[in-house]
Order: C-alpha cells, then sequence, then structure tokens
C-alpha cells in the first residue's frame, strides 16, 4: 500500500509512564487519543518499550493501537518506533494484520532496528535470547547483528502478508509453510523503517551507541538501514537531521529503489520533540530536560538542537514547513513536556493550523 502525499501531522501520545507525570496511566493514554483526534492531530503514534525504558514498563503497542481504533474514528494509528526482531515475526505479522483489519486500514508501522546503550537494550536482546536458550545464543552478539536480524525479520513479516503457505531459510529464521489465511492482507499494510541518527561532536549519550571522532557531528544513515527501507518499506523515518539532510538521503534511498523497484515511490516521515513556549529559551531548555528523562544522560546541546521542534508556534509551524518543503509528509510530535494534555492543546491551536497542508512540493535543488 502506497502513503498518499497528504500531511500527516500525528502526535505520541505516550506510552512510557512516568516520564509524562506519575499519575499518567492506560486511562490516560486512551484519553490522549480521543483527545488528539477531536483536536484535530491526523494520527497518534505509541512508543515501543519492551522490558521498559529506564525502569518503567510499557504496554504493547499492537495491543493499544487496537483499544484507540475502537474508540476513534479517523485518525491514524502509528508506532514510532517498533521492534520487529525482538519478537517472533510470524506472531507479529498475525498481530498486526489483526489490528491493520480491525482499524480498517489507517495502521501504520514505524519499525526498526533499534539503538542506543544501557540497561534497555541488554534487557530486549536477552528476551529475545530467552526463548532459545541453551542453544547457544548471546545477547551481546545479538545486538551487535541487529541490523540483519532486523532486515530477517521485516522480509518474514511481508512475505506472510503477501504469500500464502511460506518456507523461509533466511540467516536468522527457519520455518516451513507457514500462512496466516484468512489473515492474510488484501493489501500490504504500509511500513515506515527508521534508520538515521546524528552522531554528537563530544561523544557518545545514553541514545547514541557508537561514537568516534571520524563521524562526529554529522548525520549518518548506514548501507543496511538503506537497504531495509528499499526492500522493506513504503517509506523513510527518521530523525537528528536538516531538512536539506533529510532530502538528500531521501533521494539516495529512492534512486536505489527506482533502480531495483521501478514505479515504487516512499514516503519521508519525521519524528521530533516538540515543546511550544511563548520563551523559545524555556521551550528549548523543555526539550533537553524530556530527552534527559526519556533516554538518560548525557544528551548533548547539538543532538538537543537537531531533535526539536521548540519554540513558539510560529516558529516550530516554520521549522517544520521547511521539512514539508522538502517532501516530508508524516510527522511525529513527541511531547517534550511533562503536561501532556496541555502541550497537545497549545500544539494543535498553535502548530497545526500553520501547517502547509497542500500536496508535498519538493524542492529541486536539495
Amino acid at each position: 500500500m502506497e502513503l498518499s502525499n497528504e500531511i500527516i501531522a500525528g502526535v505520541s501520545i505516550n506510552n512510557v509512564t512516568g516520564i509524562t507525570g506519575k499519575s499518567y496511566e492506560l486511562r490516560d493514554l486512551m484519553r490522549a487519543a480521543r483527545e488528539a483526534e477531536s483536536m484535530g492531530f491526523d494520527g497518534v503514534w505509541v512508543h515501543d518499550g519492551m522490558t521498559g525504558r529506564r525502569t518503567t514498563a510499557a504496554y504493547d503497542p499492537t495491543a493499544v493501537l487496537t483499544a484507540v481504533a475502537a474508540q476513534t474514528e479517523r485518525i491514524r494509528l502509528c508506532t514510532g518506533i517498533l521492534i520487529p526482531h525482538i519478537r517472533n515475526p510470524v506472531h507479529f505479522a498475525q498481530e498486526w494484520e489483526t489490528l491493520y483489519e480491525v482499524s480498517e486500514g489507517p495502521a501504520i508501522l514505524g519499525a526498526g532496528a533499534g539503538g542506543g546503550k544501557g540497561t534497555i537494550h541488554r534487557r530486549q536482546y536477552g528476551s529475545l535470547a530467552a526463548v532459545r536458550h541453551g542453544t547457544g545464543m548471546d545477547p551481546a552478539l545479538l545486538y551487535r547483528r541487529r541490523a540483519r536480524i532486523f532486515r530477517d525479520s521485516l522480509d518474514v513479516v511481508r512475505r506472510l502478508w503477501s504469500e500464502d503457505k511460506v518456507s523461509y531459510d533466511g540467516e536468522f529464521h527457519k520455518f516451513d509453510e507457514i500462512t496466516l489465511g484468512h489473515a492474510r492482507p488484501a493489501t500490504m499494510p504500509p511500513i515506515l523503517v527508521a534508520a538515521g541518527m546524528y552522531i554528537p561532536k563530544e561523544g557518545a549519550g545514553a541514545h547514541i551507541a557508537v561514537w568516534n571522532e571520524d563521524i562526529a557531528g554529522t548525520f549518518h544513515v548506514g548501507p543496511i538501514a538503506q537497504r531495509s527501507v528499499v526492500d522493506h518499506g513504503e517509506g523513510w523515518l527518521t530523525n537528528h537531521c536538516t531538512p536539506d539532510e533529510l532530502a538528500a538521503t531521501a533521494e539516495d534511498i529512492e534512486a536505489i529503489g527506482e533502480a531495483e523497484y521501478p514505479g515504487r515511490t516512499y514516503a519521508r516521515a519525521l519524528n521530533c520533540f516538540m515543546n511550544v513556549d511563548d520563551d523559545p529559551k524555556k521551550a528549548w531548555q523543555g526539550v533537553k530536560n524530556h530527552l534527559t528523562d526519556f533516554h538518560g544522560p548525557p544528551v548533548h546541546d547539538d543532538l538537543v538542537d537537531r531533535w526539536n521542534a521548540a519554540g513558539t508556534g510560529e516558529q516550530v509551524a516554520a521549522k517544520i514547513n521547511e521539512f514539508i518543503d522538502k517532501g516530508v509528509t508524516i510527522f511525529q510530535f513527541v511531547v517534550a513536556s511533562s503536561d501532556q494534555f496541555g502541550m497537545m492543546k497549545r500544539i494543535a491551536e498553535e502548530v497545526l493550523p500553520r501547517l502547509k497542508r497542500a500536496e508535498r512540493a519538493v524542492t529541486t535543488d536539495s
């Protein structure tokens, strides 16, 4: 399924309890989804924090979005980002297709290989090895090979969605004649493959797994990640980049895709942390504080500069419109404030009305 050129400005409804207020529970997440729709957002995004993000457990994003589908009417349902390869890909293919049918098509799977460092990543790859305990699987080795496992998992999922009686002999998954049967979708559920990050100038923080001075201060998308977008995605979801960097990398991805899959298009999507305040410095600090809570210290200032959409409503909208001018049509606005509902309201009232809503017009000088 191709994603259209319409602008989808969605808000993360926070699937990480404890980050947005101590009293933010599952019922508040459901309320946030309903209010996002009534406020005029085009989509809601749910984080994936399997095994807990900094000691705080998150709910299963597919189940959460299935519940959201029952309580909303038009809003797009998105994950940003879900890590499919720490799950059984056969079971996940069935789960997501069930959501896709329940929601009647507005679900968008934002999926990525994951990165960073810290306890959560050890737990995630430990859980992947746990189901095969005694087979010699090493969680640390699985983590180092995560980009390849991710590709293998997406390949399994897409083949189960498009073929009957699938047999698979990949590097990490092997099985014979498995089918989703009646649950196979009539059209391919869209996937946004998440890839790319900015490497801070001064060294790695909790969010950056690898740092060296040769790539410090640059936006980087690896070749395996680009191949994942080309082979398994209907679009590319990224962050940390300037509008020109995003456009240049997207054009590289699209050129590879056109050579191998003529006529296939790839949507461009952006993740950013958003804080709207009449004082731009206060808004910027709000983003830094939230990133520190979300990922853990240190969070370098140059990373905050690249990951934020912060300032007055007019300033924030102007920044988002620069990305729209470069062909971005899908946005994940992560509320960078302890006041989930108050900040959602400010974004809805002060940013959304200022966004360019015409079909994307990609500049030709990038």
